[in-house]
């Protein structure tokens, strides 16, 4: 008897290639969303099985051109997720695909190259939790160019007149496929909204800034977005004006805060950092403008205890020790984010990419919770206790 087993990506960050291949065992055949660039401008995929027997073992055949995760998410609600056993190799037909058994237990089934993190989980689970907080308000940075709004959320000092002394610029997900970045965010921003001392006392004292993500159109559209055309919105930051709304408001944002003399710290978080320790991306020391950035840096690193990303660190992996990656920059070319806001803000700001490590066995809310709450307490007793040199 045939079988009506079908396939869609047609919902909320649904994305990539994908179709029925066989029902006899169900064979599901993808390849990711592609930006046309090569490499990883092909990663995300996310798609949805229906008519599927439960207890029936299915086969998931991925296109091993892009988008390859040992482990894949699975989910049968979209809410609770799991992952499945890691897959294998094989050549089929004289092409290279990347396998995935996998046992269902409904008859409808979620799968993802990552922990999905949508518009809905800022709305449903973070803009609630600010909307609580008197000291903290929810705002609309912009409207993309495809009309969608993107939402950002203020946290000011607890104590009622009180004025910040610091400024702090928190944003994820410059490109799309990066899920991870969002949900260290996300947990971040809870701990910065709970009761814990250490977040309190960073609260009473700054002004903090929250973009949850800021290419919302990649998000929304299932797509890849690195690399996407003309440029995606961790590049090309040096242009004036920005062709994407939202890096045209961050940008003015930060600027704003810098006249304040309040640029004091900017983390644009990314993703994946892959089997190893999430990591800075950042400039050699030597080559930052000012001197109070170099003194700035290294006393940050030494509240995060962080470390430099070495070839034995390659090896082990973690989610609470950060480590750090310095590359070469000629800082008269202010590209990426982190570099624009070096060369643009204040002289003791201090500017960052992180690459979250996504796609490990340690890669899930869980895990992202405790990178979180591990750069918040380093965050908090950075300033708290005076590290900042302004």
């Amino acid at each position: 008897m045939e079988r009506n087993i079908s396939v869609s990506t047609d919902f909320l960050s649904g994305g990539g290639h994908v179709k029925v291949q066989a029902s006899e065992p169900t064979t599901i055949r993808f390849s990711p969303h592609d930006e046309g660039d090569g490499e990883w401008s092909k990663v995300w995929w996310h798609f949805k099985v229906e008519g599927v027997v439960p207890g029936e073992e299915i086969r998931l055949e991925l296109d091993k051109g892009g988008g390859v995760s040992p482990q894949i998410f699975f989910s049968y609600d979209q809410n609770v997720w799991g992952l499945t056993d890691e897959g294998a190799l094989e050549t089929i037909d004289g092409k290279e695909y990347f396998v995935y058994q996998h046992v269902v237990k409904s008859n409808k089934v979620w799968f993802a190259y990552d922990l999905p993190y949508t518009s809905d989980h800022v709305n449903d689970l973070l803009t609630p939790l600010v909307q609580q907080d008197r000291s903290a308000e929810v705002f609309t940075l912009c409207m993309s160019r495809k009309n969608r709004t993107n939402v950002g959320f203020r946290l000011n000092p607890l104590e009622k007149g009180t004025k910040a002394k610091y400024g702090v610029w928190l944003q994820a997900r410059a490109h799309a496929f990066e899920s991870g970045a969002s949900w260290v965010l996300h947990e971040l921003a809870k701990w910065l909204l709970s009761n814990e001392e250490e977040a309190i006392a960073l609260r009473n004292i700054a002004h903090i800034t929250v973009i949850p993500i800021v290419d919302v159109d990649g998000v929304a559209e299932g797509r890849t977005g690195k690399y996407q055309k003309p440029h995606d919105h961790w590049m090309k930051w040096g242009e004036e004006p920005s062709y994407w709304p939202e890096i045209e408001k961050i940008k003015a944002g930060i600027t704003e805060l810098a006249q304040k003399d309040m640029a004091d710290f900017f983390i644009d978080f990314h993703g994946p950092g892959g089997k190893s320790h999430p990591y800075f991306i950042l400039p050699f020391e030597g080559e930052l403008p000012f001197q109070k950035q170099r003194n700035n840096r290294a006393k940050f690193f030494e509240c995060l205890k962080a470390k430099p990303l070495d070839e034995e660190a390659k090896l082990r992996q973690s989610m609470t020790q950060i480590h750090y990656s310095e590359r070469p920059w000629d800082n008269t070319v202010l590209d990426s984010s982190h570099e624009w806001v070096l060369g643009k803000a204040n002289d003791h700001s201090q500017a960052f990419t992180i690459e979250v490590n996504m796609n490990t066995p340690l890669s899930t809310q869980e895990g992202y919770r405790s990178e979180g709450i591990t750069l918040g307490r380093a965050i908090s007793d950075y300033f708290v206790n005076d590290h900042h040199e302004k």
